[in-house]
């Protein structure tokens, strides 16, 4: 089933054109990508250590995790985003914050957390081209009961206006541990949510659910490809999910109901792939199609098609604009 044969151009003008009377909340683990450009030409050491000194000759900063998410539903024409979630109060945290803020990216909701808490951020040194070995920050994060009541009473107060709900969980210790995960499915429990919750401790019920591949085998929902789903389509005949999206890489997405099962392929071939950020695309493209009204198959294609655009964009999440939508909707008609 190609993208061509699914969407067509006056369809996604039609989705496009309505975007900026909707609103979406997204909850989640806000992050950074950070990326730093090593300059291996110029070798020096300290003088106080006489240790190696690694130079930095560039550094660049793109929003990741929920925050990724929000930035793609900007780049969309969403006209509302809410930002539900906790940074710190450190550099990397302004850096996030400021960010959405040019974006017009609502952050009223997104709280400041100054003791036992590290804004989440992937430093990424780039050597030659490569990403060498990373540093992560915010790893052990402590989510204060003051701070997930403040949350919480917000999420719950402003509930009802948002047309979407998108919850987001990427970090082990981010925001949803300890209570927050029970306290924040009694919120959503009657609102039209989709998740994307990365471990397998965490899951949210009666929403649609997006996960990839590796992800839905290791919490045990997907067997291998070509056996018939008995685990997923359990969990959609309980109302534990209402549809499965499963993210297959550079082959796509499956998309499951109570007895289909759908193969969204890649819209065309891809190079020059930059993966990172391209399951946040694939969401935020399912939840456009969804708020409008389109089918889950249709808003599966709409996904592929802004990932598609994305992981082809290095060194940065990325996002996708309607006109690049479009350009390779037409593209993939020529092809």
């Amino acid at each position: 089933m190609s993208i061509n044969k699914l969407l067509s151009i006056d369809e996604i003008q039609e989705l496009f054109a309505i975007l900026k009377t909707k609103k979406i909340a997204v909850i989640g683990d806000f992050c950074l990508d950070a990326y730093w450009f090593i300059d291996h030409s110029c070798q020096s050491h300290s003088l106080e250590t006489e240790l190696p000194i690694t130079n930095v000759k560039k550094q660049k900063y793109s929003l990741g995790g929920a925050a990724n998410v929000v930035n793609n539903l900007k780049s969309l024409g969403l006209g509302d985003v809410d930002a539900y979630g906790v940074i710190g109060d450190d550099p990397f945290g302004n850096e996030l914050l400021q960010q959405l803020k040019i974006i017009d990216c609502n952050t009223s909701n997104l709280c400041i957390q100054n003791v036992s808490w590290d804004t989440h951020t992937y430093s990424k040194p780039i050597l030659q081209n490569k990403e060498i070995n990373r540093f992560d920050f915010g790893i052990s994060n402590d989510l204060l009961e003051q701070t997930e009541t403040k949350l919480l009473g917000s999420i719950k107060k402003n509930i009802n206006k948002y047309d979407m709900i998108i919850v987001n969980q990427q970090i082990k210790n981010g925001l949803h541990q300890k209570s927050f995960p029970k306290r924040l499915q009694e919120i959503i429990s009657q609102t039209n949510t989709i998740c994307d919750c990365r471990d397998k401790e965490i899951e949210y019920s009666s929403t649609y659910l997006k996960i990839n591949k590796v992800e839905a085998l290791e919490k045990g929902l997907l067997l291998e490809i070509n056996e018939d789903q008995k685990v997923i389509r359990k969990m959609i005949d309980d109302g534990i999910y209402q549809n499965i999206f499963v993210s297959l890489g550079s082959e796509g997405c499956l998309v499951f109901g109570k007895e289909e099962k759908f193969e969204i392929p890649v819209p065309f071939k891809l190079k020059g792939l930059d993966p990172v950020g391209g399951g946040d695309s694939l969401l935020s493209g399912i939840s456009v199609g969804l708020i409008g009204q389109w089918d889950v198959v249709k808003s599966a294609a709409l996904g592929c098609l802004v990932a598609s655009v994305t992981v082809q964009k290095n060194y940065q999440t990325g996002t996708a604009t309607p006109e690049e939508i479009m350009t390779a909707l037409e593209q993939n008609t020529i092809n």
